[in-house]
């Protein structure tokens, strides 16, 4: 039995078995079994030890530790939109007010500050309750991370002085956990002046904190007033000093953090005090036991696939890579947990969001494999967020939330926003709208009977700073009783049947766009591209529209294509709505949003207490995964190795090793036409049982690049090493391009801005390694000219021809991944005949754009 295998299996049994009897191999009666040598008293099973609860936490070498020394898996989530609010996070937000900041402000403009305070409260007292605590409880978690705005503590007009209910929000939920369970991470998410220019910090475009000395020393004092208030609480697990300070460079980051990282300790030394990364750099810290810092963690908050990170991936393989650190090992999680072993100092993975968009199963299993990834390395854990709710409900595909608020089943069914992407969400898409990555349609019921008139509105914009560039085609609203078409033009070609809608800004609006790049996949012909305009700056948000008549009683289904052509910050909606656009106004859900410029009092009271009430529904994918005994996704079948290739009148033959995993599937067969580019590699053959196939689509004289990956029931190996075909011998002397290798290791391609552009082969670690296919008319001698380039300098690489080595070249720190200088070899020798050229790496962390190959005296 493989090792796959059995991993998969005992998965399978572990929650029917006591953990004591897996042990017990010979106590079978004890298990409910017996052996042929008759019934052996049952031995008493030793009991588990008392449990230790509750204790301060303290950082262990690089593990998170109990009071008694024993390490402790911490999996939890964050608090998020309670104390500081996040508009997006409750599908709020009107013209002016978008964040805490301007939502206090009007409030007090409109109702006096006494009337502000009440209402922030009103909402403070609904949006966490003790069900949501039970509810934390039953995924099994045993911490959460609470973001506080620096105002929930300090008074806003008396400087350095506390709110009279400066601790009712943190007591209350450090009483709540400590019934569960649960630890506490006390998180200034919001410093005093803001310390990102993000709404996340409460103001959205402030960035002061760095600038203001006043600032800093009243963020000073508030962790002043922290530590004294919990010093001795064992509940509370940490000290998060400032979230995502990265307004500033690292070097102003590990200033302030040390800051009050000193001011902390003037006052308690026994919690854990985070160090934040700066964009994923912890380095600026250096070794904080040599600095003289003692019980401290870093803490990163990664992001994998969101944010415009790889985005022509799937969810399953930008995860897998995370989780199981790439095709060699050494990349995701593995180099974080290298790096903290080598600190001696553990780490938090303070925020993350895995499931999001990646359908309710699927989700579900990467939620848990990410959680039990981080475990297994001894990361503690808490996701973003517990909750996010909208005016529609539901999960769609996968919200952010762990719960969200369940769909209301009294309105006409499917009505409001249909579909939904944006380059937060998944950038890069390219997809059916029946599968857009944060919103997807469903059946669409309309209540009542008769006829009746709605509006179908396609909505793009951007922030201030982004670049909207979105391609839609075959939009269609289809009766499905009759299967009539209820849109007009939802080909496109021309501005037929469509309305514009000005909302903010101007948008640029092609309904004949047909560059093939920009057609959406299962488009064709002309399609509707939205863009921003030249010379049109700030926020932008518009639409085109046009009426449907449906018929009440009936059921509905909406889909097309869309495509995200590089868009930045940037969004792309389809709504379906009762009444009519008008411009200048915004197109949101039909109900459940406020306009706070203009609601009444009793609809902000209305809205903020209904939060408190609303029918919560829990992630069914993650909850399933989190309550059960653990998901087997990821445990990969092995790589595929020894891939071979020929070429003969019937196509081009392949060849590897076959694997021995007792579960194996089968295999799968890729071919691309440009090397390096694996997520735009087709899909030629799966399900194969034999290591070998034949591609008989292979035109003559067109190179491919193949790879081959091996699958079980629930995964897909990494893919084997590329391998290149129709390739004709460079006859030498040349300049050959490093992308143009024959066969290559663990590389990958990058953007290169060198002179001529192209592409560039860097991610060398040690045995990775590019091959070219060379010859010479007769022996001779030559130099090689090597462009390359490092941020840190590596001990380089070695050259083979065959199997005698040529050169081998330490590469210095040129001044930058994209910096490039060249250096040669010393002269060589080069036999008449066709060759392999290996550069194969020695180090790691270099780039190279080319080799020069230039004959020599």
């Amino acid at each position: 039995m493989s090792l796959n295998f059995a991993r998969k299996h005992v998965a399978a049994v572990q929650g029917f078995i006591p953990a004591w009897c897996l042990l017990a191999v010979l106590a079978l009666s004890a298990c409910g079994g017996s052996s042929s040598g008759g019934t052996p008293p049952a031995p008493v099973p030793t009991p588990p030890p008392a449990e230790e609860g509750l204790t301060l936490l303290r950082s262990q070498g690089a593990q998170w530790v109990k009071a008694s020394g024993t390490p402790v898996a911490l999996k939890g989530s964050n608090l998020g939109n309670w104390l500081v609010q996040e508009f997006w996070m409750m599908d709020q937000g009107a013209a002016g007010v978008v964040d805490q900041c301007t939502l206090e402000a009007k409030l007090s403009q409109r109702f006096g500050d006494a009337e502000k305070d009440r209402l922030i409260a009103l909402f403070r007292d609904n949006w966490m309750k003790e069900r949501d605590w039970d509810q934390l409880k039953a995924f099994g978690f045993n911490i959460v991370r609470l973001p506080i705005l620096w105002s929930v503590i300090e008074d806003e007009k008396k400087p350095k002085t506390l709110r009279a209910d400066a601790w009712k929000y943190l007591d209350w939920s450090i009483a709540e956990a400590k019934k569960r369970g649960i630890y506490v991470i006390l998180d200034l998410h919001g410093a005093l002046g803001g310390q990102t220019p993000n709404d996340h910090t409460g103001c959205s475009g402030q960035n002061k904190y760095w600038s203001s000395s006043e600032y800093q020393d009243r963020t000073r004092w508030l962790w002043e007033q922290i530590a004294t208030r919990y010093k001795d609480e064992p509940v509370v697990a940490a000290y998060d000093p400032l979230n995502e300070p990265w307004g500033s460079t690292p070097e102003d980051m590990a200033t302030r953090v040390t800051e009050l990282y000193q001011t902390i300790r003037k006052i308690d030394s026994k919690h854990i005090v985070m160090l934040p990364s700066h964009y994923g750099n912890i380095e600026v810290y250096g070794d904080p036991a040599a600095k003289g810092m003692s019980n401290v963690a870093f803490e990163l908050h990664p992001y994998p696939g969101l944010f415009g990170d790889r985005p022509n991936d799937s969810a399953y393989d930008i995860h897998r890579d995370w989780l199981r650190c790439g095709p060699q090992g050494q990349g995701g999680i593995c180099e974080w947990s290298k790096k903290i072993t080598a600190l001696k100092t553990p780490l938090l993975m303070g925020e993350f969001q895995p499931w999001q968009g990646a359908g309710l199963e699927l989700g579900g299993k990467i939620g848990r494999a990410t959680y039990d990834s981080y475990a297994a390395k001894g990361f503690a854990a808490t996701s973003w967020s517990y909750k996010i709710v909208s005016a529609q409900g539901g999960h769609g595909r996968g919200s952010w939330g762990l719960v969200t608020n369940a769909v209301d089943s009294s309105k006409d069914g499917g009505l409001g926003l249909l579909a939904k992407a944006s380059s937060w969400d998944c950038a890069g898409w390219n997809s059916s709208l029946a599968t857009a990555c944060a919103r997807s349609p469903g059946t669409i019921k309309i209540g009542g009977s008769g006829a009746k008139t709605y509006y179908l509105v396609v909505k793009t914009g951007a922030t201030g700073n982004g670049r909207p560039d979105v391609s839609y085609d075959k939009l269609s609203l289809v009766n499905e009783a009759s299967k009539a078409e209820m849109l007009s033009n939802g080909e496109f070609g021309s501005s037929n049947g469509w309305t514009p809608l000005n909302i903010s800004g101007s948008l640029g609006l092609d309904f004949n766009a047909r560059n093939s790049s920009q057609i959406p996949t299962g488009g064709e012909g002309a399609v509707l591209r939205v863009t921003r305009p030249a010379g049109v700056s700030g926020d932008i948000n518009g639409a085109v529209y046009q009426a449907v008549t449906l018929q009440g009683g009936q059921s509905y289904r909406f889909n097309g294509v869309f495509k995200d052509n590089g868009s930045v910050e940037s969004w792309a909606e389809v709504y379906l709505l009762a009444q009519p656009p008008v411009n200048g106004q915004d197109v949101v859900e039909p109900s459940g949003k406020l306009d706070f410029n203009t609601a009444s009092l009793a609809e902000i009271e209305a809205l903020f207490k209904s939060f408190g009430t609303q029918a919560l529904e829990p992630h069914p994918g993650l909850l399933q995964q989190l309550k059960g005994t653990g998901t087997t996704l990821y445990t990969l079948p092995a790589r595929p190795t020894g891939l071979k290739l020929s070429t003969s009148s019937a196509g081009v033959s392949l060849s590897w090793a076959a694997n021995a995993e007792a579960d194996l599937s089968g295999y799968k067969v890729y071919r691309s036409t440009q090397p390096g580019d694996s997520a735009k590699a087709v899909l030629l053959a799966e399900g194969l049982k034999t290591p070998a196939y034949v591609d008989s689509t292979a035109q003559p004289g067109q190179r491919y690049f193949y790879t081959v990956a091996a699958t079980d029931p629930e995964d897909e190996s990494y893919r084997s090493d590329e391998l290149g075909s129709n390739s004709e011998a460079i006859a030498l002397p040349a300049r050959i391009e490093a992308e143009a290798y024959t066969a290559m290791s663990g590389i990958q391609l990058e953007d290169c801005s060198d002179v001529g552009g192209g592409k560039n082969v860097g991610h060398f670690e040690p045995d990775r390694f590019i091959e070219f296919k060379v010859s010479v008319a007769s022996a001779a001698n030559f130099v090689i000219d090597y462009r390359l380039a490092s941020a840190n300098g590596s001990t380089g690489f070695e050259v083979w021809l065959g199997e005698s080595k040529l050169d081998s070249q330490a590469v210095p720190n040129t001044g930058g991944w994209q910096t490039w200088k060249t250096y040669s070899s010393p002269v060589i020798r080069i036999p008449a005949g066709t060759h392999s050229l290996r550069i194969k790496s020695i180090g790691k962390e270099w780039n190279i754009n080319y080799i020069e190959v230039k004959a020599a005296n």
